[in-house]
């Protein structure tokens, strides 16, 4: 078992978004994550207009209620956001409205799945211009980019990185998924996994089986390298 890992993308705080539903059902969250080897969270409520605006004062006593059941398991807890992307998410986040990735320039950046390759790149263009570093969420939910990988490597030279989630390694949301997955870990564009974990059933956390899938394809100094030393990165903000 890769030990030590981070699980930088979930929706562990009750009741801020369509996560967990109860501190039970959160405390089963982590349980999960600890089991598998996890053991730094980066929770990442959802910003979406009329979708998901969660009052910032909701989200911090939620966060320090997880925390402190967190910190019984031996967990570190840290707070982020999955920012759905909008034309003004710059001058949000320079204000501080909404958080960034446990305080760093890091933003996890979420699209619709029907982005075009165009909106991604000038929303992307305008984060790093402004000094943030994008983490495009769960990047093969797009159209625009699952399969395209001249694209895919076009964004992360110009300062992108990659975050793909924990069941599309593991085999659990396809055989194409898993095999557009494998591409990713073979052209090494694969910067962070997450859980996405929402819930106890369909949307559980599966870190430990993602851990085992990268091993197979990489060999544990991969492995390790994605889930353990690439977030480190974002805690360092470098």
């Amino acid at each position: 078992m890769i030990e030590n890992m981070f699980d930088i993308h979930c929706h562990f705080l009750p009741g801020v978004d369509d996560g967990s539903d109860s501190m039970q059902t959160t405390i089963g969250l982590l349980e999960a994550d600890a089991r598998d080897g996890v053991t730094d969270i980066i929770v990442t409520p959802h910003f979406r207009r009329r979708m998901f605006e969660p009052p910032m004062n909701l989200i911090w006593r939620q966060f320090d209620l997880v925390q402190e059941q967190a910190n019984k398991m031996g967990l570190q807890l840290y707070l982020g956001c999955e920012y759905h992307a909008n034309m003004d998410m710059v001058e949000q986040l320079s204000a501080g409205a909404r958080p960034t990735m446990a305080g760093s320039r890091y933003v996890l950046t979420e699209f619709k799945e029907s982005s075009p390759e165009d909106f991604i790149r000038e929303r992307t263009n305008s984060l790093l211009s402004a000094g943030y570093v994008p983490i495009i969420a769960h990047l093969e939910r797009y159209k625009a980019m699952r399969g395209k990988f001249e694209f895919i490597e076009e964004l992360a030279e110009r300062g992108c990185r990659m975050q793909m989630n924990a069941d599309s390694i593991a085999g659990r949301d396809g055989f194409f998924m898993s095999r557009f997955a494998k591409k990713m870990a073979e052209y090494d564009l694969i910067d962070f996994v997450g859980s996405d974990g929402h819930d106890l059933g369909r949307r559980a956390p599966h870190m430990g089986e993602c851990a085992e899938k990268l091993v197979k394809w990489g060999g544990e100094d991969y492995a390790r390298h994605v889930l353990c030393e690439n977030p480190r990165m974002i805690l360092e903000d470098r």
